[in-house]
């Protein structure tokens, strides 16, 4: 192994598992990474970035924007955000109860399309444009995220497609 290989190899057991072998370039630029040689190192990664989609889930339409559903890349899937919508992105009436229920079934669809589920959510972010619908949503949210995740909550002015509320999630494939 070149010295450039080794000193790069514990930044890179950082960012990707043990068993990923990355094609390393040397370059004469300066940069020192702790190591007796200065040198810089650009990294070409190998892994493929997948586009899913799931016609269970909200449609994709020019009003929402240019998205797609979740890309899976590196053993993860990475879901754009799920509004309470149905599959052609007509927001459904109702409680919040229910709106947090076709959130959650719409990233269910979307995560099974991918060959991942609820269930291998790592990290969950919710977006409300008010938080005082928290308590509401917990309560069924908790119904398909038993395993708690990781979660962040927050409140936003303002949401795609004049939804009340949207979640976006990180699973393992």
């Amino acid at each position: 192994m070149t010295l450039a290989a080794r000193c790069i190899a514990p930044v890179l057991s950082i960012l990707r598992p043990a068993a990923y072998i990355p094609q390393i370039n040397i370059h004469p630029r300066t940069i020192n990474y702790g190591c007796s040689r200065a040198f810089s190192a650009s990294i070409r990664s190998y892994a493929a970035m997948d586009h899913v989609f799931s016609p269970k889930a909200v449609a994709q339409v020019p009003a929402i924007g240019p998205y797609t559903q979740a890309i899976k890349a590196n053993g993860m899937v990475f879901l754009s955000g799920q509004i309470p919508a149905d599959s052609q992105a007509r927001l459904i009436e109702g409680t919040i109860a229910e709106k947090t229920h076709k959130m959650c079934q719409n990233a269910k669809a979307v995560l099974e399309e991918a060959g991942s589920s609820l269930d291998k959510a790592v990290r969950v972010t919710v977006y409300f444009q008010n938080m005082d619908d928290m308590k509401e949503m917990n309560e069924v949210y908790a119904e398909y995220f038993p395993h708690k995740p990781a979660r962040s909550a927050c409140e936003s002015p303002k949401l795609p497609a004049g939804a009340s509320m949207e979640m976006d999630i990180i699973a393992l494939q």
